[in-house]
């Protein structure tokens, strides 16, 4: 069934502040390896689809451990994305595309999750299916917003915006890039995890 805005706000209000956290975040990891490659002298990506697949990962190797320590939040990890239930809310990390709605490749598992009026395999006909959309910027330097997205197919049903703390997302600027998206799959809630937050390893010193 579509889902109700004032209903997932209520369900994803006492977790916006570490989703625009692993976002911004997991975007300025992206952005100091630019920094590093170019520091070193390394060309950069061939691809642009590199340059999504590293935010992507990235965003979702903070999401996994510190969503998931929440006793409402379970994840499921697949082997090319992860889904968040949370408070009843299912969703899913996506990059902002030209329309607004979350990049993707049109697979089976893609479709069902675009469709408003298809239930997901293990999850209750009322479980909503929205995405955690990530808009860049017009220059790749910074993410401009974090929003909140509904769909059905490819119309945008509704959106709001998630703010973080004022100042919390300032990234210094780079050579301009143009990332692609990566692909969504379906949800198999048969093995459901909940990964223990861990601490960030502090890199290693030369």
């Amino acid at each position: 069934m579509a889902a109700d805005i004032d209903a997932v706000r209520g369900a994803l209000a006492p977790y916006h502040g570490k989703i625009h956290a692993c976002v911004i975040d997991g975007f300025a990891e992206w952005r100091d390896m630019q920094g590093y490659r170019i520091s070193q002298g390394y060309a950069p990506n061939l691809y642009s689809r590199t340059n999504s697949n590293d935010i992507f990962d990235a965003i979702l190797r903070r999401a996994i451990p510190s969503l998931g320590a929440e006793d409402k939040v379970f994840v499921k990890t697949e082997a090319q994305t992860a889904k968040f239930v949370i408070n009843g809310v299912v969703a899913r990390f996506k990059k902002a595309g030209d329309d607004g709605l979350g990049c993707n490749i049109p697979t089976q598992a893609a479709m069902a999750f675009m469709d408003a009026d298809r239930t997901l395999p293990g999850l209750p006909p009322e479980t909503a299916k929205i995405e955690l959309i990530w808009e860049p910027n017009t220059i790749w330097t910074k993410v401009e917003r974090v929003l909140v997205v509904a769909r059905d197919g490819d119309r945008l049903l509704w959106e709001y915006e998630i703010v973080g703390e004022a100042g919390g997302d300032a990234i210094t600027p780079l050579a301009p890039v143009g990332p692609d998206d990566h692909s969504g799959d379906g949800l198999d809630t048969s093995d459901l995890v909940k990964p223990k937050a861990k601490p960030q390893a502090k890199p290693e010193t030369k």
